[in-house]
Order: C-alpha cells, then structure tokens, then sequence
C-alpha cells in the first residue's frame, strides 16, 4: 500500500493543505473517470473533515506538523484512505547569532573610532573603563 509523506509545515493548517493540493492532483483529474472523481472527492472531503476535527480538538492548528498518508488506489483510480500519521512538532531555538556586511562593520569601526577620539577630548579613557567593567 502506498504511503505519502509530507514535508513539515509551520502550522497543521498548512500540513492538511499541502495533503489536498496532493490529493487533486492525483486523484481527482482529467485521466480519471468523472464519476470516480466525484466518488474520490467525497471520500477526501470525510477524510480532510477528521483530521481538521482531530486538529482542532487537540488544539495543534498553528503548530509545525507533518503528515503521511497511507491510502490505496482502487483498479479505476479510487482514492482509498487507510490512515494519517500526524507528526506535531516543537520549534527550539537552538542557536542564534547575526552576521553583518563589510560595509556595517567599517560603519560601526568608524563610530567606535569617533567615540574614543570624543572621550580622549573630554579626558577619558576607554579602554580603562572596560577593563574595570571586567
């Protein structure tokens, strides 16, 4: 039995829609017969209704999920759905850090150059105070 598996989404909202653009694309286009689409979308309208309702009780809409879906294909092309793995997915950061350009760095060398010229005029040493924060 074939198996899907999607790629994680910032919110199970997404997730479900990621599994309904797959579904019409495979089941539910012009090489299927029109009575087996019509049959296949009323069998994914009930399936995308049960995990919307099992989102919504658990109360995972807006957290980053990822589903697999376990279906067969009947011998005209009916989507059969056997299962929905949904995968709910917790978001740590797990480092942080900024990068800046050449052109911020020289800004910000010139700034810091400015400043200790200004505190040398006023008879402060900044080097001296950094050491004594130290």
């Amino acid at each position: 039995m074939p198996e899907q598996r999607f790629r994680i989404s910032p919110t199970t909202r997404g997730a479900i829609f990621k599994v309904k653009r797959w579904f019409y694309g495979m089941f539910y286009n012009k090489k299927i017969p029109e009575d087996v689409r019509e049959k296949n979308k009323e069998t994914w309208v009930r399936f995308a209704n049960r995990l919307v309702e099992e989102a919504s009780k658990r109360g995972i809409s807006d957290q980053p999920t990822r589903i697999t879906v376990t279906y067969d294909i009947g011998s005209r092309g009916e989507f059969k759905p056997i299962s929905a793995t949904i995968e709910v997915l917790e978001v740590k950061t797990k480092d942080k850090f900024t990068i800046y350009s050449d052109d911020a760095l020289e800004n910000l060398k010139s700034k810091l150059e400015n400043l200790k010229k200004r505190a040398e005029e006023l008879g402060v040493n900044i080097d001296d105070l950094l050491k004594t924060e130290e």
